[in-house]
């Protein structure tokens, strides 16, 4: 039946297709990720191919399609999976290329990453940003705070807003926390446990039709794992007495397939009161639904209780008076826990799928932070649900012109309870805000992508995004606001395959992110921060290496800049980003049982401001990133392997002030990780990261003017010189769950 369906496709298509529906490749949506199954397409009229050149994606290198999961092979107890190369939407490895009829993200005319489960076993991940730190055009700052969201940016935003300009999902559901008092839309992906990860997708700029709010900078979609035909166990400690214990259980093969994960996780942190406790619950059950569905129901529990060092005088370290490890005020800090309950369910086969995800979380949040001004309470609890539903059509047009459309909606209510006062040892002494908020976002969006000929490929599309704020201020009833903003986001794109190593590509992308309820209550004529954006790039492919690269521009309406969460919020008119990222890989050994690489990649910006002159810089973004590396993967005796990886990251300086007359200085940060599996079921690991330099560059904040700073007003979260972690992994194999015959595997027939 698969050949009979590979002669329908296009020349384009087919090669690939043909080796994507041998090695169970398949791909995944953004809005609603699940598995699928391995169905009969309905007859499609398209005419009969020529053959293509085009290299074919091959899933035993480890290199999957968007959300992929190919169908499960047993790993010997104690071996490392052999696969997971770092992509970057290429056009004939790892996925479907720009060129092919599909919703993946390396088939969008877009620069992209795509990473694998196997590609994180061998990244040095101590917590969630180190997912992040060398994948070309990213910058991830370690904020030292305790358990807050990294700073994570794309595209020249700030990353000292927390990851806001960056939208991210996890099985369809959002994670930015809208109208938080932390900072509106504020990232925490604390609660991701790196091992229950099974695919990440980057898209680097506003491009993508299926994130709306804070889809700035890009976005970032991430699945979780299905199940596994092991359970685990793991034990590690290392520097500033870090413990950390995680246990997964899943089986596969039964009416029921598995997979769960519980952690625990301990560290006195580098700096005084930097302590972080937490517990994290990861639960999820998959099942067949009908002969094709699959529905997979996730239950999470998450706490966490941390101290905070807050930030020092930059130049008191520096000088050499104030030790780097000092704490402000010895009772700052706070804790979250988040509940939630996910549904995911998909049917039909890859090109035809239909989708969907319902959720429903409740998440309280406490921070105590003094800031120079004295201790502040911020507390924010709420209740969130929502849901999106997709739908993807592939076919042809007069039986000659062969399309896909994709269709969805989402929806998402957020019931908030924010409070902020100030305190003195953790007790409230005045209340400064409170308000009960109500937001409610709902958001169509299409897109439709045409292949005229072999070559050239038209993506279009969009979507329209309406908000509802019923905001009660209950301090002052007078200042309460109902308001329904909405946004429009176009995209377009245009995908050129002249070759079979070579791809172009360029788009056009208008994205946003929603202001905050307590800033309408300051603002009520504030509209949601919107950009535009134009990519243009070029991506080339050969048998062992591989390079991309391309140029961008962006503009925005309105910049604000806040120094730290209570601080006053300051808006610095229209600005632009102009920028080019550039990204290589080279197959330095490619052979079975033995893979070896080496990468490097760099990423420029110049962040301007439009109409404020004498003021010219937008603050706290990079002049560049840059990361230069290895990976590796290596069979020594019968199944004992050898991995790991290990890379240099180089920042440049960050302006700090509009004027640019302070700003850090560049800096450099070594991370490595090397394990070893026996076949016994045991791997023993080890990790660092080392700062051979400057340390207060990483997280250096303006408290003063944004014009009229002086050295004084820079402050710092220092940075530990070296840590270290060593652990064990035992893994041994499991039996089915139930007698059942197993859940469909993944086939993708048609991209």
């Amino acid at each position: 039946m698969r050949l009979a369906i590979l002669a329908l496709l296009p020349a384009s298509l087919a090669p690939a297709a043909a080796q994507e529906a041998a090695t169970g490749g398949a791909t995944a949506s953004a809005g609603a990720t699940a598995e699928r199954s391995d169905t009969r397409l309905p007859p499609l009229t398209v005419t009969a191919p020529r053959r293509s050149s085009r290299p074919a994606s091959s899933a035993a290198d480890g290199r999957t399609s968007r959300g992929a999961e190919p169908a499960p092979t047993p790993v010997a107890a104690g071996t490392a999976p052999a696969t997971g190369l770092m992509l970057s939407g290429p056009g004939g490895e790892g996925g479907p290329g720009r060129g092919q009829l599909s919703t993946a993200a390396s088939a969008q005319p877009a620069a992209s990453t795509t990473l694998d489960s196997a590609w994180i076993s061998r990244t040095p991940v101590s917590t969630y940003g180190d997912l992040f730190r060398s994948v070309p055009g990213m910058n991830v700052s370690n904020f030292g705070q305790g358990a807050i969201g990294y700073g994570i940016s794309m595209r020249g935003f700030n990353e000292g807003d927390h990851g806001r300009d960056v939208a991210y999902a996890i099985d369809g559901v959002p994670v930015n926390i809208v109208s938080s008092l932390h900072i509106p839309s504020y990232a925490d992906l604390n609660p991701l446990i790196p091992e229950t990860v099974r695919s990440i997708e980057i898209i680097r700029g506003p491009f993508s039709v299926e994130f709306g709010d804070a889809n700035v900078g890009g976005s970032v979609n991430i699945v979780t794992k299905r199940s596994e035909p092991f359970a685990t166990v793991t034990a590690s400690g290392g520097s500033f007495a870090t413990g950390r214990g995680l246990a997964t259980i899943s089986s596969q093969g039964g009416a029921f397939e598995p997979y769960v994960a519980w952690e625990g996780y301990r560290t006195d942190g580098y700096r005084d009161n930097s302590f972080i406790d937490r517990y994290n619950g990861f639960n999820k059950v998959s099942t067949r639904v009908g002969e094709d569905g699959v529905l997979s129901l996730r239950v999470q529990a998450y706490g966490t209780d941390f101290g905070a060092a807050s930030y020092i005088s930059r130049d008191a370290v520096r000088a050499g008076t104030l030790s780097p490890k000092t704490a402000i005020n010895d009772t700052d800090g706070g804790n979250r826990y988040y509940e939630n309950i996910v549904a995911n369910y998909v049917s039909g086969a890859t090109d035809q799928e239909l989708s969907g995800v319902l959720f429903v979380s409740h998440d309280t949040f406490n921070r105590w932070s003094d800031f120079g001004s004295g201790q502040r309470w911020q507390n924010d609890e709420r209740v969130t649900a929502g849901g999106t539903i997709r739908k993807v059509w592939t076919g042809a047009v007069s039986d000659v012109l062969p399309v896909q459309i994709l269709a969805g909606g989402n929806w998402r209510t957020d019931l908030i309870d924010s409070f902020q006062g100030r305190t003195v040892a953790r007790h409230l002494t005045t209340a400064q805000l409170s308000a009960a908020t109500e937001q409610t976002n709902l958001a169509g969006f299409a897109q439709l992508q045409v292949k005229p000929t072999e070559w050239l490929k038209i993506t279009g599309g969009g979507r329209f995004d309406q908000f509802y704020y019923d905001v009660t201020d209950n301090l002052t009833p007078a200042n309460s606001i109902t308001t329904s903003p909405g946004v429009l986001s176009p995209k377009a794109g245009l995908s050129i395959t002249p070759l079979s190593w070579l791809e172009l590509y360029g788009n056009y992308g208008q994205g946003f992110r929603s202001y905050g309820s307590t800033e309408l209550i300051d603002n009520p004529a504030l509209k949601p921060f919107k950009i535009e954006s134009q990519e243009a790039g070029a991506r080339l492919v050969f048998d062992r290496v591989s390079i991309q690269g391309d140029v961008w521009t962006t503009t925005s309406e309105n910049e604000s800049f806040q120094a730290a969460p209570s601080l006053p919020v300051t808006y610095l008119g229209a600005a632009r980003r102009d920028g080019f990222d550039i990204d290589t890989r080279f197959a330095l050994v490619r052979e079975p049982g033995r893979n070896i690489a080496l990468f490097a990649n760099y990423g420029g910006v110049r962040a301007v401001l439009l109409d404020a002159a004498p003021s010219y810089y937008v603050p706290n973004v990079p002049s560049y990133v840059a990361n230069l590396g290895i990976d590796f993967d290596v069979a020594t005796r019968g199944t004992e392997r050898l991995y790991g990886s290990a890379y240099v990251t180089f920042v440049g300086k960050k302006n700090l002030t509009q004027d640019g007359l302070l700003s850090t200085e560049p800096y450099s940060r070594v991370t490595g990780r090397l394990a070893y599996a026996w076949a016994e079921g045991w791997t023993a690991f080890t990790q660092a990261t080392w700062y051979p330099g400057d340390t207060t560059s990483e997280i250096a904040l303006n408290f003063g003017d944004v014009v009229n700073a002086s050295s004084a007003d820079i402050y710092t979260s220092p940075q530990a010189r070296l840590a270290v972690t060593a652990g064990l992994i035992y893994r041994f194999d499991t039996p089915a769950f139930g007698t059942a015959t197993p859940l469909p595997t993944t086939k993708m027939v048609v991209k």
